[in-house]
């Protein structure tokens, strides 16, 4: 039972780890890119320190409320209607991360700037070509309408939490 509760209470872990890890995976693919075009190297550190803040933030959150005892599971996060101040806080970072992300690519050249600082080197748009901004502006929509529709049915459905969690906590 003790592993359970270990999974449970500190998943938040695995999401730090993974978000780091994939911040430097993509600074270990920039050197490639800054070889060819050095110009780029500043660009690339702002990605590789924009996914460490901003993708660690909903992360962090999570983890405060765990240390601190306001949470017990991370399947508290998937029943938002208990309100919760740190289940609501860490929902309402998403919310604003979207809200950053969108000023970004629309209003800041952020879909420009994706375009000049390749990420994977399989950035392709639907014709097989490098993706252009235009196609970020419009893929954009639809990717963050996943996440609303995510969110409205974590609201809406009631979320069973299983029951040996309910026997370990």
């Amino acid at each position: 039972m003790f592993i359970f509760k270990l999974i449970f209470n500190f998943f938040w872990i695995t999401f730090i780890g993974t978000t780091t890890l994939n911040a430097f995976f993509i600074r270990w693919r920039a050197k490639e890119y800054i070889k060819q075009k050095p110009e780029l190297e500043k660009g690339y550190d702002q990605i590789f320190k924009g996914i460490l803040f901003f993708g660690n933030i909903p992360w962090i959150i999570m983890m405060i409320g765990s240390l601190t005892g306001y949470t017990h599971s991370f399947f508290e996060y998937f029943n938002p209607k208990l309100f919760n101040p740190f289940v609501l806080a860490f929902h309402t970072s998403i919310v604003l991360l979207w809200i950053l992300l969108i000023r970004w690519i629309y209003f800041k050249k952020g879909a420009e700037f994706l375009v000049e600082h390749p990420l994977s080197g399989r950035e392709v748009g639907p014709t097989g070509k490098k993706a252009t901004p235009e196609q970020i502006k419009r893929i954009l929509p639809f990717q963050i309408l996943g996440g609303i529709i995510g969110m409205i049915l974590i609201w809406v459905i009631d979320f069973p939490i299983p029951d040996i969690l309910m026997v370990v906590f």
